[in-house]
């Protein structure tokens, strides 16, 4: 065999290698420019979570989804029990159903333990009279009582799943970690108070405490 004819062998060996190559090459840098990317997502995200604004904020969306998740879960069977046994339902839209906030003045910028705190009250406790609605056979105290276990349990759910993100982003620690403790027991704080308007006295004047509660 001719060196010439060696050589073109192996200049066609190394087309094909490179080729192959070249096609590896191109995989592997979309791979790693997505993991890249990924990275940088993460990576900016744990900078703006270190900083206990955005923590706030994932936490008490957490909270919102799953309480109005455990709500409608609430009314849904309601409504089906009131079917079954031929009385009158009360038709409730998903419109109905979506917790709304009103900031009373709060600055969104505002996402301070107790700021965030009060948002979440606000717009869990803002469902109690569509509860009552839908539980008219219950007393007030039960219906107090009853409500507030729900939204402790999706305010619980919430809660955890807010924490498991920021335990994974390797931020819940120091001043997130304080912040955060913080907001969770001012809503425990707040939800005992509700519930201890309704525990004792009447009715009316339990609904009218919570109501100036609302308002202030």
């Amino acid at each position: 065999m001719s060196i010439s004819s060696v050589n073109s062998n192996q200049a066609g060996q190394t087309g094909q290698t490179g080729a192959s190559s070249q096609t590896q090459t191109g995989a592997y840098n979309a791979q790693t420019a997505r993991n890249q990317l990924n990275a940088t997502l993460v990576e900016s995200l744990s900078v703006s979570i270190s900083s206990g604004k955005q923590s706030q904020s994932l936490l008490f969306q957490a909270s919102i989804t799953h309480i109005n998740q455990i709500l409608n879960a609430d009314f849904s069977n309601q409504n089906g029990s009131q079917q079954g046994q031929g009385g009158a339902t009360i038709q409730i839209s998903s419109t109905q159903l979506s917790i709304t906030v009103q900031q009373d003045g709060q600055s969104d910028d505002d996402t301070s333990p107790q700021a965030t705190s009060q948002r979440i009250l606000q717009g869990a406790l803002g469902m109690f009279g569509l509860y009552q609605q839908q539980h008219p056979e219950q007393s007030a105290s039960d219906q107090a009582q009853n409500f507030i276990k729900l939204i402790r349990q999706g305010f619980e759910q919430g809660y955890q799943e807010a924490t498991d993100v920021l335990k994974k982003l390797n931020v819940f620690n120091g001043d997130v970690s304080d912040g955060v403790q913080q907001t969770h027991d001012l809503v425990e704080k707040g939800l005992d108070a509700f519930l201890q308007q309704y525990q004792g006295g009447s009715a009316q004047q339990a609904a009218s405490g919570a109501a100036q509660d609302s308002g202030s």
